[in-house]
């Protein structure tokens, strides 16, 4: 009695789409499963004479992952998404008869993933993808980070060290203190590299939240751009002679000091350069305020980056659905 009967799923199929189902179908879009499907078979220990447990579908857990991300579930919510939502089903390709993996194996599919650094292939085939519809401009890149706060308290010299010695799985000893406005700030920053013109990212970074963000620029750079734009923390008199030696557009914001403040031609550049440096800010607020990405809710650096990496990729999915479909 809890499942459908078949003429229920003949009349499904007779519906109007949802707006659950549109979306998952612009993912379907993008991304070839095939190639992820590849990438994620690194994590698949079976044929190996090591022998083990066999995995679930591989395919049916990267695309849960890619649910996961989109709305922003606990694993425990995932897995109870995907029991009780036909959409997600249709989406996973899976039938009535398909074991649905559990929580706790989607935390270990993830974290196996995660060590073998696999969501940098993610990003770079979706990007691949994205480049063979000729999306990409090339015509500059935009930097910035954003902050992104842990769940859990920061921490004090002593209570670190203590964790050195005898670490918690409950406590996030990766996140680190940073003071911007004269607010501080425990956690971590995501660092993006974004097209001028399309507003997709190009190149992602993670880190603490304490390292200064200049020192993510060059990582965040695809070296075929023609100007580079950024604030005011990302100024470097050496970075800015170099550029223009090379031809490239310079169009960092110049930094007041206390002994000199800027001048009138300075502030009229910073407006300009301003008015193309806040695309950045849209690939932030998409994946903040759409996504609901809004907290580091892993205890380590490498889990949250995969978290940001799976974050960015979706937003490239759906920019790219956005672009074409203004293109027609």
């Amino acid at each position: 009695m809890s499942q459908l009967a078949f003429a229920d799923m003949i009349v499904s199929e007779q519906r109007k789409p949802s707006r659950i189902s549109i979306k998952l179908e612009k993912i379907n879009s993008i991304v070839n499963w095939e190639d992820m499907l590849e990438l994620v078979k690194v994590v698949d220990y079976t044929d190996k004479k090591k022998g083990g447990r066999p995995p679930k579908d591989l395919l049916v857990k990267i695309k849960m992952l890619f649910l996961q991300y989109l709305y922003n579930l606990s694993d425990p919510e995932l897995e109870d998404q995907v029991n009780d939502r036909l959409s997600f089903q249709k989406f996973i390709g899976i039938t009535f008869a398909t074991t649905i993996p559990d929580y706790t194996s989607i935390w270990r599919f993830r974290d196996r993933l995660a060590k073998h650094k696999v969501n940098d292939k993610i990003f770079e085939k979706i990007l691949d993808s994205i480049e063979s519809k000729n999306l990409l401009v090339k015509r500059g890149t935009i930097v910035d980070a954003t902050l992104i706060n842990s769940t859990t308290r920061p921490l004090s010299d002593e209570k670190r060290k203590a964790l050195k010695e005898t670490p918690s799985s409950q406590i996030d000893s990766d996140a680190e203190s940073t003071k911007k406005r004269g607010k501080y700030y425990f956690g971590y920053k995501g660092h993006i590299g974004t097209d001028e013109g399309s507003k997709i990212i190009r190149k992602r970074d993670f880190s603490s939240a304490k390292p200064h963000d200049s020192k993510y620029m060059d990582k965040l750079l695809s070296k075929d751009e023609k100007a580079i734009f950024g604030d005011s923390a990302y100024g470097n008199m050496s970075d800015k002679q170099k550029y223009r030696e090379e031809g490239v557009f310079y169009g960092i914001l110049d930094k007041a000091t206390r002994r000199k403040g800027l001048s009138k031609s300075q502030k009229k550049r910073n407006k300009k350069k301003s008015k193309v440096r806040s695309a950045v800010e849209h690939p932030f607020a998409f994946i903040k305020e759409r996504l609901n990405y809004k907290k580091a809710v892993a205890k380590t650096i490498e889990r949250n980056r995969f978290i940001f990496d799976m974050n960015c990729v979706l937003y490239n999915i759906f920019r790219a659905n956005y672009l074409l479909d203004k293109a027609t």
